[in-house]
């Protein structure tokens, strides 16, 4: 994992409408003490390598995220390599009147089997605890109110999970709507 990787990721999660502004964070592993983080402020489409830090586990820089403490125990307690934290617009809003997701696709199903969800209550995740709780029933999980926390060994198959997750929400609410529509009723 390099800077390079976590450049390209945060361009994909930008193109894809996954993050905006400046929301979400990126890392990945160095090594057993040091992990690559973005800076606090940086805008994840445009990454540059000022704002890709090297940072202890044990001791952070002034500029480092403020979902440093997510990260850090996240890797202090699983052996993964990376991990994405974002704002998926539609999940973010499904999940703002909802705690589950019913999959309505084999691909949800197989791929999203179980979507926990933790309630945030500040826009940096204070409820670490429960995340971690949580991280180890999937490797996905949903922050009421605040995105996604997802975790693995390379950057590909998180942005894919997260991508996952964001198309079964999108054809939840479009089956919603052709549920409700008279156009349903002129089918039958």
């Amino acid at each position: 994992m390099n800077r390079r990787e976590i450049t390209e990721t945060g361009k994909k999660l930008y193109t894809s409408g996954l993050v905006c502004g400046r929301s979400g964070n990126l890392s990945c592993r160095i090594d057993k003490n040091h992990i690559l983080i973005t800076s606090t402020g940086s805008f994840l489409g445009n990454l540059t390598s000022k704002d890709i830090l090297k940072v202890s586990l044990d001791r952070p820089e002034k500029r480092v995220s403020s979902e440093f403490p997510l990260h850090c125990t996240i890797y202090k307690n699983f052996p993964v390599s990376c991990i994405i934290h974002c704002h998926p617009p539609l999940t973010n809003a499904y999940f703002a009147t909802r705690f589950s997701l019913k999959p309505l696709t084999l691909e949800t199903d197989f791929y999203l089997p179980k979507i926990p969800v933790i309630k945030q209550t500040s826009p940096t995740v204070k409820n670490i605890k429960q995340v971690i709780k949580a991280l180890k029933e999937a490797h996905l999980v949903v922050l009421k109110n605040h995105g996604v926390v997802c975790m693995g060994h390379n950057f590909k198959d998180l942005l894919y999970l997260i991508e996952t997750l964001e198309n079964a929400i999108k054809v939840v609410a479009v089956a919603r709507l052709f549920k409700k529509s008279s156009f349903n009723k002129l089918e039958n």
